[in-house]
């Protein structure tokens, strides 16, 4: 069975499906669009981008540092009778 039906089976023709989809795309960046706001500054002064650029630094605040993998291999070496070092 195929996963969306053929669009013959009610009288369009073959490239309706594409018309069909076209508009559904259209209509769903419109609200994605709709929703993103204005990149006007709020109250507090920051605008949109600055929002967006404090969020990413948090985030990366928080991101533990690399850790070292060839000490890891050392202190956990593969053995495959140990499930839990080849996990590790």
């Amino acid at each position: 069975m195929p996963l969306n039906d053929l669009t013959e089976i009610f009288g369009l023709h073959e490239n309706g499906e594409i018309t069909s989809s076209i508009g559904i795309t259209e209509k769903m960046l419109a609200v994605a669009l709709g929703l993103q706001g204005s990149a006007e500054s709020g109250g507090d002064g920051h605008n949109k981008d600055d929002m967006l650029m404090d969020a990413a630094n948090d985030i990366l605040t928080r991101i533990p540092p690399n850790f070292d993998v060839e000490e890891a291999a050392k202190k956990h070496p593969i053995k495959y009778e140990d499930s839990m070092n080849t996990v590790l």
